[in-house]
């Protein structure tokens, strides 16, 4: 209840993010009938993309379902974060501080509040750190390494950065416990099983190459410009950060800890450098691919409390911490302070478009642009939905393939209005000699498909 009550401002008053958007509209052209990478291009994980289609099919393109499954999520994530250490016997008091600190690690930005891959994959991420401390103990048997391995699976299948995860758990299984092979690769099949489940099912859609080329070879080998700038980032991060650089010194300074609690540490220490290497390899850098951190952050921060020697010095810190994560949250999400002017969140929401209007309740095709910008369009007209993705696909072919695909992907959707940012349709207008629709330029960027729809001579 106190979670839902100090997430009502935002609840009640918050614009749509930009990826908001893009995730509701990507599962809006899932359900019209399109498979993701073949007929709509984006580097969105598979399982994301899915999640996201259910959405938009039982709610619509509703930004407050978002919010609301966030929080049921978020509710059991602190709730899970909360049993696995007491039930681990992590610190050396049973309390439910560590709900409290990772709650309120929750707050520390306002786009952490909606309903993200990076927040669903966090789930599981946190189902296999229960599991590294069960094998610490010697309590994991062959049926939870093979779940271990699955969760770890799904974890990659719904925000593929998680994939550091699966290094830091194979690497807290080899330094810290004493695996055999056979577990090991038991961990490894559990793994691969949702992986090739997935790779069989678009082989089967005969879009295997366009998974690989979308999801795995974009999100590796290629990278766009960060939603936002270091300095915005570092305004977000910087006061949980300086908590957690004390509190991880204090940590690994003191002396009265048991040899398992020790590993436990020496565990959490490696979940933190998987997620620095999960942000670094994460598509946009966004603050809410920030959410890797709180487990670890979280972790430390409660072993400081816990290290505080008089009860009411842990309670007057453990209140600062919340009243000033909290206020830092809407001070930014406000912009009701000097704090704001440090960095541009505006770029975080959906901004108006010239071209609203005229899209508005059409068939669009946007080349280039912000994804945002289809959101009052009646669907998406064309499969180079991504644009930076768009392009990369587009220049890896030769002009005449550029030209093809192009009037095939028009031929195919037909779109009523196509905003070209490229000007590659403005250069290739005369060429492209379509036998369905034709189209009349009205300004630079900006054209109509033509009412008579007779083929073109």
């Amino acid at each position: 209840m106190a979670v839902l009550l100090i997430r009502l401002p935002y609840l009640i008053g918050s614009e749509p993010l930009i990826y908001e958007t893009n995730w509701l509209l990507i599962g809006e052209a899932l359900n019209s009938g399109k498979d993701l990478y073949k007929d709509l291009v984006s580097p969105i994980a598979p399982l994301a993309g899915w999640i996201y289609m259910v959405i938009e099919f039982i709610f619509g393109k509703s930004i407050l379902v978002l919010h609301i499954l966030s929080l049921l999520l978020v509710t059991y994530q602190f709730s899970l974060f909360n049993n696995i250490m007491l039930r681990n016997k992590a610190y050396n008091e049973n309390s439910y501080i560590p709900a409290l600190i990772y709650a309120l690690m929750m707050f520390t930005f306002y786009d952490f509040f909606t309903f993200s891959p990076a927040l669903i994959s966090l789930t599981f991420i946190l189902l296999v750190l229960d599991n590294i401390y069960l094998r610490i103990e010697n309590k994991l048997q062959d049926a939870t390494i093979l779940k271990t391995g699955i969760y770890m699976g799904l974890a990659v299948l719904f925000y593929l950065p998680s994939i550091f995860f699966l290094i830091a758990t194979l690497l807290s299984f080899a330094l810290l416990t004493s695996l055999v092979l056979r577990r090991y690769l038991l961990f490894i099949y559990g793994f691969s099983f949702p992986i090739i489940g997935t790779l069989i099912y678009f082989y089967w859609k005969d879009g295997l190459t366009s998974l690989y080329s979308q999801w795995i070879n974009f999100n590796i080998f290629h990278s766009i410009d960060p939603i936002l700038d270091f300095q915005s980032i570092f305004i977000i991060a910087i006061f949980p950060t300086i908590i957690f650089v004390f509190a991880l010194y204090k940590t690994f300074s003191a002396s009265r800890f048991t040899n398992y609690q020790v590993r436990v540490q020496q565990v959490m220490f490696i979940m933190f450098l998987a997620a620095c290497g999960s942000w670094w390899f994460s598509e946009q850098q966004a603050p809410f691919e920030l959410l890797v951190f709180i487990p670890s952050f979280s972790f430390f921060i409660i072993h400081f409390v816990f290290q505080i020697k008089r009860r009411i010095r842990a309670e007057i810190f453990s209140i600062g911490f919340s009243i000033i994560i909290i206020s830092i949250t809407y001070t930014i999400f406000y912009q009701n302070s000097p704090i704001c002017s440090y960095g541009d969140f505006n770029k975080l929401k959906k901004q108006e478009s010239i071209y609203e209007k005229v899209i508005n309740g059409k068939s669009t095709m946007i080349l280039g642009g912000q994804t945002s910008n289809y959101a009052g369009a009646e669907k998406i007209a064309t499969r180079y939905y991504h644009p930076q993705l768009s392009q990369v696909l587009l220049e890896e072919m030769t002009e005449k393939e550029r030209l093809i695909a192009l009037f095939d992907d028009i031929q195919k959707n037909e779109p009523e209005v196509i905003l070209d940012f490229t000007g590659f349709f403005q250069k290739n207008h005369q060429e492209l000699n379509f036998t369905k629709v034709s189209y009349q330029q009205k300004s630079t960027n900006f054209y109509v498909r033509n009412t008579n729809k007779d083929k073109i001579k």
